[in-house]
């Protein structure tokens, strides 16, 4: 086909250019089908996103006013338009703010106070530090295993003691070859200062959440479970959790209340102290027949009841105490017989994901009695704190704590503050273990129910912070691009509820960002001939002929479709089937009324 071309178009041209003409021309045709074939691919592709490895300049700027303008919606909402909000957003790798809006704003923080004294214990206790409950004696153990002298209960701090730890306790008192004490069983409780009232020692003068006494030495979270059971003729038995030397029980109940008396209250539970320290507790009433109510208790004198319950754990392994239970401070040359060690970990786990504010207090006069205080271990508690920020070089400036746990009121920190808090302790040597005491979104604590679905979900680790008109989120999160994040959105405001929805919406969002702007890149452009213009004929020139527009008709309502067929509506379809069948029906009716 070439050779007919050259041998038809160039029959005019010089010989030396016919030569060279099929030559051009199978190159010219051989571009064409690469260059068509390549068009037809692309026309095939379709756009595809590329995720920068690097992004430039230009896209770290667009993610971060895109990341920035989406937090401004959330915490510029209604509900934080009658609000005080401070937040604050820095990059643990890079050094930079993400995001701040009213960074240095002095608010109430709530329980992320927590976040301050559990950090001031591992800043001071080490990453590997542990609470000891100690049993010291002053006498002489002889060659018969006879205690000559007194045992001492030392506690400080550890409000998780249970029974079972007692229990160890006494097991390893025997196991060190005492048979017999002759004695007394002493609780010592000064490692705290006597002022076991929160509200008194915060000078707030509230009772936020009423609590047991705050003490060095305590069981069972300073809770005493009185579990009383009816039977049959209205006799009731009653036991105490834990039990005790110094727990005394009284019954004055009589047959159980019927009629309209037999309400739920009818058992009644109260405690009183006695002159020697021991709790009575006075049970009146009965739950009825075959029925169990507990009822809880706070502790009077939460150090006499843990050696109380030492006690009945030391004569239950088979020790004879010749004395009693009573408090009394530890001579200074009194030596340690047997230890008992809760890590630190374990007991800040429970402070900061279930933010327990009793096990907060006691951590808050931990700090104070390891600075050396134990007269106004609270006072001290405060300063310390203050001063741990300054060691870690973070500007405090209105920062002020009265209470460890965040229910005072009067508690002021900023994001700021807290975020440079949680950025410096990523630097200790205890940033692993501060960091597994945090909740888990979605997963535990207080933040179990909280950004399940989203990116956050076992990423974001945080505290909670809740009072009334108080919400507060603060914690750590890690990006889309493996970016470690510390943030602390802090408001006060009388919305709780739609603050703790914006928190998870901006822990949703911070788990999600990335710097890499997804780039879209288009397929090449095919090449497109342009139509060759229309040749007009000199003897009948084209008239130019006006069209029209065609007008949309408008749809006439379905109540005036009168057509049959196609054009009937649903509805009308539906009553004229319905009126066919009714004509059958009288049909058939009819015909068997002839029959």
């Amino acid at each position: 086909m070439i050779s007919y071309f050259c041998t038809a178009a160039t029959e005019e041209l010089p010989l030396s250019i016919r030569s060279t003409i099929p030559s051009l021309l199978t190159a010219i045709v051989a571009l064409a089908s690469c260059f068509g074939a390549s068009a037809q691919d692309s026309s095939r592709q379709q756009p595809t996103s590329i995720n920068l490895p690097i992004p430039s300049q230009y896209d770290s700027t667009k993610a971060l006013a895109a990341l920035r303008s989406r937090l401004d919606a959330v915490f510029g909402g209604p509900a934080h338009r009658s609000a005080q909000f401070s937040g604050y957003v820095v990059s643990l790798k890079r050094g930079n703010v993400l995001y701040e809006r009213n960074p240095n704003l002095m608010l109430t923080p709530a329980s992320t106070t927590k976040l301050f004294s559990t950090a001031a214990a591992f800043h001071l206790f080490g990453p590997n530090g542990g609470i000891n409950t100690d049993i010291h004696t002053d006498g002489r153990l002889d060659d018969k295993g006879t205690l000559h002298g007194n045992v001492y209960l030392i506690g400080r701090g550890d409000a998780l003691l249970t029974v079972n730890d007692l229990e160890d306790l006494a097991d390893k008192v025997r196991a060190a070859g005492v048979k017999r004490i002759t004695g007394n069983v002493y609780a010592d409780n000064s490692h705290f200062d006597p002022v076991g009232d929160r509200a008194v020692y915060s000078g707030d003068g509230e009772q936020v959440q009423p609590m047991p006494p705050v003490a060095a030495l305590t069981v069972n979270k300073g809770t005493v479970t009185v579990l009383v059971t009816g039977s049959v003729g209205g006799r009731v038995s009653v036991q105490t959790i834990p039990s005790s030397e110094t727990f005394d029980v009284v019954i004055a109940g009589g047959a159980p209340a019927k009629g309209r008396r037999a309400r739920r209250g009818r058992l009644q539970v109260n405690s009183r102290t006695l002159d020697n320290g021991f709790q009575q507790f006075v049970v009146s009433g009965s739950p009825g027949a075959n029925r169990t109510v507990s009822k809880y208790v706070s502790m009077s004198r939460p150090a006499l009841a843990a050696a109380g319950t030492l006690y009945s754990r030391l004569r239950a392994g088979g020790i004879d105490i010749d004395g009693t239970v009573s408090e009394k401070h530890a001579p200074p040359a009194a030596r340690r017989l047997v230890s008992f060690q809760r890590p630190l970990v374990d007991f800040a786990s429970v402070v900061n994901k279930r933010s327990d504010n009793y096990l907060a207090e006691h951590v808050f006069k931990m700090v104070g009695a390891h600075c050396g205080d134990h007269t106004t271990t609270a006072v001290r508690a405060k300063k310390a704190m203050l001063e741990i920020l300054d060691s870690l070089d973070i500007q405090r400036t209105g920062c002020l704590f009265n209470d460890g746990s965040g229910l005072s009121r009067r508690n002021r920190v900023s994001a700021s503050i807290e975020t440079n808090l949680l950025r410096e302790i990523a630097t200790q040597p205890y940033a692993d273990e501060f960091r597994a005491t945090l909740a888990i979104a979605g997963r535990d604590g207080t933040l179990r129910g909280r950004m399940t679905g989203t990116r956050a979900e076992a990423n974001l680790v945080g505290k909670t912070g809740t009072l009334r008109n108080v919400s507060a989120l603060s914690g750590y999160v890690t990006t889309a691009d493996g970016e470690p994040l510390a943030f602390s959105f802090i408001s006060n405001g009388p919305s709780v509820g739609t603050y703790k929805a914006r928190e998870n919406d901006a822990g949703a969002i911070l788990a999600a960002f990335s710097y890499r702007t997804p780039v879209v890149v288009p397929p090449p452009a095919a090449a497109v001939v342009p139509p060759a213009p229309e040749r007009r004929s000199a003897i009948a020139p084209k008239k130019s002929v006006r069209r029209k527009t065609a007008t949309p008709q408008r749809q006439q309502p379905r109540h005036r479709i009168r057509q049959r067929g196609a054009g009937r509506t649903t509805g009308a379809i539906r009553r004229s089937t319905q009126k066919q069948g009714r004509q059958k029906a009288t049909t058939k009716r009819a015909r068997k009324r002839t029959r």
